[in-house]
């Protein structure tokens, strides 16, 4: 299978796709129609107008198959939108691209593949209509033609949702409701102009009344002959330039309003368009220059310009509208966008937007402090293609909770370029102001030191400073569990009660830090002795206790363990130097689990039996009893 190359311009090809917005959005019921005619026209299998984004094809409609998505590396229309003409695939088995490709060894089983590509208005290749079929076929040329015009219907659907300058919406389409009000007015009298060119008389009556309509416009509206002279110069154009008609009209356009750098550039453009016609490209397109108001200040105006040619004579007239406002509000808005992200790139946590689709639509600068992850690289990106398996699957639960339109807030620990940390990610729904979910903030936070405290107070709170081992509150937390296992399983356990022989002597001696040193090399004999299963813990001073569990015989196997660790504490004779003999008393208090008891009822019965060994002589084991309530 070969996998479908980039195109050499992906990155701008990509751009222009996703300012279109309409990867994700719901269905068209004109592409739809639009497949489904397809379909019948061609008696194919299935219809896909299909967008080629960075990583997958995705479906805005199709017709005959139910996937709405799959992936670019095994994509035939990969393929397709590298060339400027329609990739017809007659026969995918025969096909070395195509013979071992997933689509064509499984469901669907592609064998013929015709793919249009559509194209964005500066052409950049969106994506493609393509006709699928599980049997072999050939396209003659009228359905070819067919094939390309029904592309060329889509495309238009496509280019039409492409703004045709980067406005806030709501200026775009205030712009584009006047300009059209104003353009579809002048196309008319135009027309209607042309059609009377014979009777001077007519046309000038026509103009007359054009130019009366155009005195109630909001935008201005000059007329220049070939010389560059004023003719029509209405209200409004008075007061954006300051000039009034009669100081207007007659006089050459450049010395009103064009600003004086720009004065030799216009003379040229304009002699040249009428010796020969061009620039047209001009013509009936909107386009922002800089203007010269009378008192000398400059300022932005957008133009639609527009000619008529009548008996050897032209006439260029234009609507010009001050868009001084709309381009403060833009530098407004796009430094308040500057300073946000300025904001985002540099607070402590990661931030993100994600759309319904879990799709990465925003990071911050965070990701790639904390992770290496660029923003150009995960942005359009599913978030379960950019998170770790474990990281995913901690979030996911919460990501269904947020997209049901319900804040969440969890931790999770993650990989970072730092080492594993810990992050608590707070979601937070978004709505469009007709209260439809568009998708979900994220924030994260490092709360890695929090936890290590956490952990750390933890540790402090259940264990011995000294020895390290678990305390007397881990103790009873340890016994009361290993009790209940008991009686849950049947099985016997023990504990065993030490109490070091003469340790007051030892630390009246030799003092209290020889002291300390004995407890710890005490503490670390029981610990290492003990099975892994058996918990050993510190209660104070000199006194120990170990917890043996699922005993089989809990006598003699308790015995066993006691004896052992009798004679590993013989076997100390020198601590930091100083010649040592320890030994200590054990007592053993067994349960069965048959009946209820207390964790301090089975300690205290421990310590009981620990002082009969006391007064036994010492350095021996005793135990309370079998039946200990």
């Amino acid at each position: 299978m070969h996998m479908p190359r980039l195109p050499a311009n992906e990155s701008e090809r990509l751009a222009a796709l996703q300012r279109l917005n309409v990867l994700d959005t719901p269905p068209a019921a004109e592409l739809d129609r639009l497949t489904r005619l397809a379909q019948r026209i061609f008696k194919v299998r299935s219809v896909l107008l299909t967008l080629i984004d960075a990583r997958r094809q995705w479906f805005k409609s199709r017709a005959g198959l139910e996937v709405s998505e799959t992936a670019r590396d095994i994509s035939f229309c990969g393929h397709a939108i590298l060339q400027p003409q329609v990739l017809l695939v007659a026969d995918a088995r025969q096909d070395p691209r195509f013979a071992d490709n997933p689509l064509v060894t499984a469901a669907p089983h592609i064998m013929f593949y015709a793919g249009q590509p559509l194209f964005s208005r500066d052409g950049h290749a969106l994506g493609t209509l393509c006709l699928l079929d599980d049997r072999p076929r050939q396209l003659d040329a009228d359905e070819l033609q067919t094939l390309q015009d029904l592309a060329h219907m889509a495309e238009q659907y496509l280019q039409g949702l492409a703004p045709s300058q980067q406005l806030p919406a709501e200026l775009e389409q205030c712009v584009q409701q006047r300009t059209l009000a104003l353009e579809t007015a002048l196309a008319q009298l135009q027309q209607e102009i042309a059609q009377r060119s014979s009777d001077e008389s007519a046309l000038l009556a026509e103009k007359e009344h054009f130019h009366a309509t155009l005195e109630n416009t909001t935008d201005a509206f000059i007329e220049i002959d070939g010389q560059g002279l004023v003719v029509s110069w209405n209200r409004a154009a008075e007061n954006t330039f300051g000039w009034t008609q009669e100081e207007a009209i007659g006089n050459n356009l450049a010395g009103l309003i064009i600003p004086p750098p720009l004065r030799a550039a216009h003379h040229a453009g304009l002699s040249r368009f009428v010796r020969t016609g061009q620039p047209r490209r001009m013509l009936g397109q909107r386009v922002e220059v800089s203007a010269c108001h009378k008192d000398g200040h400059t300022f932005p105006i957008e133009m639609t310009l527009s000619a008529i040619h009548s008996q050897g004579r032209v006439l260029i007239n234009g609507f010009l509208h001050d868009i001084s406002q709309r381009k403060a509000d833009e530098a407004e808005i796009l430094d308040s966008r500057t300073r946000i992200k300025m904001i985002a790139d540099n607070v402590p946590a990661v931030i993100a937007y994600i759309d319904t689709g879990l799709h990465y639509r925003f990071v911050n600068l965070g990701y790639e402090k904390w992770f290496g992850w660029k923003a150009d690289t995960i942005t359009g990106s599913k978030v379960s293609d950019v998170l770790d398996q474990q990281s995913y699957a901690v979030a996911q639960p919460h990501f269904d909770k947020v997209l049901r339109g319900e804040q969440s807030e969890y931790e999770v620990q993650m990989p970072s370029l730092h080492g594993k940390i810990w992050v608590h990610v707070t979601l937070i729904p978004h709505y469009n102001p007709q209260r439809q979910l568009q998708g979900f903030y994220l924030l994260g936070v490092d709360i890695t030191e929090r936890k290590q405290l956490q952990d750390q107070l933890q540790f402090e709170a259940y264990h011995d400073s000294l020895t390290g081992l678990p305390n007397r509150r881990a103790l009873m937390q340890n016994l009361r569990e290993a009790m209940a296992r008991s009686r849950r399983s049947g099985k016997s356990m023990a504990l065993l009660f030490f109490d070091l022989d003469g340790f007051k002597t030892l630390n009246d001696n030799h003092g209290h830090d020889f002291g300390d040193m004995v407890l710890q090399r005490f503490a670390r004999e029981l610990h290492d002795t003990v099975r892994e299963t058996d918990s050993a813990a510190r209660l104070a001073g000199d006194e120990f206790t170990i917890i043996l569990e699922n005993l089989g015989q809990p006598q003699e196997d308790s015995a066993l363990v006691a004896g052992k660790l009798l004679l590993q504490i013989a076997t100390i004779r020198n601590i930091a130097g100083v010649a040592v003999t320890l030994s200590s008393s054990i007592g053993i208090a067994l349960y069965d689990g048959s009946h209820d008891s207390s964790a301090n009822a089975l300690l205290n019965a421990a310590d009981q039996a620990m002082y009969q060994a006391k007064r036994a002589g010492k350095n021996r084991l005793a135990f309370y009893g079998d039946h200990t309530s």
